[in-house]
C-alpha cells in the first residue's frame, strides 16, 4: 500500500469500525436497561406486559429495516463515487484491479454525499427533513435519558450521525422501552416552552440555511452545525435545572416539522417543480436514496412511536 494512501484507508476503516462499535455499544445499553428493569420487576413480582413485548419487537424490526435500506444505498453511493473517480482518472481506470486507496485519498465522501443530496431543490426536499427529525429526536432522547437513567445517551446521537438517524432513533426507542418507568415526581409534563424548545428551533433555523450555501467556502462548517447541535440537548442537562428542560409539547414538535416541510415545499414551488419529479428524485442518486429512505423510515418509526411507544 502506498504511503500516501495509508491515511485515507485509516480514516475509512476507522469510520466503519466506529459504526460497528457504536451499534454494539447501543445494543449493550439496551440490554443493560432491560436487565435493570427485569431485576426491579422480579423484586415486585410483576411480569412484562404483552403490549410492551410487541412494542420491543416492532422497533427491533424497524431498526433492522432502516439499517438495511439506508446502508444498501450507502454502499451503492460508494460504488457510484468510485465510478466517478475512475472516469476522471482514466489512467487508473485502465490498470488492472481496483484503486481504492487513490479513490479514498482524492475524494471527500462526506462532502460529496451531502453536496449531492442538497444540490437541487427536489433533492433538498428529502434532505431537509432529516434535519428536522434529528433535531426533534435529540431533544426527546435527552429528556427520556434523564428521566429513565439511560447512561451514555450520546452513543445513540453519534450513531445517528455515523449510520442513520432512523436506525439510531429506533435503538434509542428500544432503550426507553426497556428502561424502568420514571418516578412520577421526576417525570415532568411536556413543557410549553423550555430551553429544549428554543434549541430545537435554533437548530432548525441553522439547518434551513444550508442549501443556499452549497458551493460557497463556508459550506462544510455550516453543514457541521446541525450535526454538532444534535449533542447540545445532552449538554443542557448538565447546565440548566431540570424544571427548565421539559420535553417540547406535541404542538411544538408538529410545528417544527411543519416548518421544515413548508421550507421544502416552498423551494419546490418556487422552482415550479412537479411533485412527481420530487418523488422520482429518490432514486436519482444513491446518496439521495440513502437519505430519502432514512426520511421514510423516520416517518414510519416516529409515527409508530407516537402511537405505540410509551402507551
Amino acid at each position: 500500500m502506498a504511503a500516501s494512501n495509508v491515511r485515507p484507508w485509516a480514516i475509512f476503516t476507522g469510520y466503519m469500525v466506529l459504526a460497528a462499535a457504536l451499534t454494539t455499544k447501543a445494543i449493550a445499553i439496551i440490554r443493560a436497561q432491560r436487565r435493570a428493569r427485569s431485576t426491579g420487576r422480579s423484586a415486585d413480582g410483576a411480569d412484562p406486559a404483552p403490549s410492551g413485548r410487541r412494542a420491543v419487537a416492532l422497533f427491533s424490526l424497524l431498526a433492522a429495516l432502516s439499517l438495511a435500506t439506508t446502508w444498501y444505498h450507502m454502499f451503492r453511493f460508494f460504488e457510484w463515487s468510485y465510478g466517478q473517480w475512475a472516469i476522471a482518472h482514466v489512467a487508473a481506470a485502465d490498470t488492472d484491479g481496483l484503486r481504492l486507496g487513490e479513490w479514498l485519498r482524492d475524494t471527500s465522501l462526506f462532502r460529496q454525499a451531502w453536496a449531492s443530496t442538497l444540490e437541487t431543490v427536489p433533492r433538498a426536499w428529502w434532505s431537509l427533513q432529516i434535519f428536522g427529525f434529528c433535531a426533534n429526536w435529540s431533544v426527546m432522547l435527552a429528556v427520556q435519558s434523564r428521566k429513565r437513567s439511560i447512561s451514555h445517551a450520546w452513543v445513540f446521537i453519534l450513531l445517528g450521525q455515523v449510520v442513520a438517524i432512523s436506525f439510531a432513533a429506533n435503538l434509542s426507542f428500544l432503550a426507553v422501552l426497556c428502561s424502568e418507568l420514571p418516578d412520577r415526581k421526576r417525570a415532568a409534563a411536556p413543557s410549553a416552552l423550555s430551553w429544549h424548545t428554543v434549541l430545537l428551533f435554533g437548530n432548525l433555523l441553522w439547518a434551513m440555511s444550508i442549501p443556499a450555501a452549497i458551493g460557497r467556502p463556508g459550506f462544510m462548517l455550516l453543514l457541521l452545525g446541525p450535526h454538532l447541535l444534535a449533542f447540545a440537548p445532552l449538554l443542557l442537562d448538565k447546565i440548566f435545572p431540570a424544571r427548565t428542560l421539559g420535553e417540547p409539547t406535541w404542538f411544538w414538535k408538529a410545528a417544527s416539522m411543519a416548518w421544515v416541510l413548508a421550507v421544502a415545499f416552498k423551494g419546490v414551488s418556487d422552482e415550479k417543480v412537479a411533485f412527481e419529479v420530487v418523488l422520482r428524485t429518490l432514486y436519482e442518486h444513491p446518496a439521495v436514496s440513502s437519505v430519502g429512505w432514512d426520511v421514510i423510515c423516520c416517518w414510519i418509526s416516529f409515527g409508530a412511536w407516537a402511537v405505540a411507544g410509551l402507551n
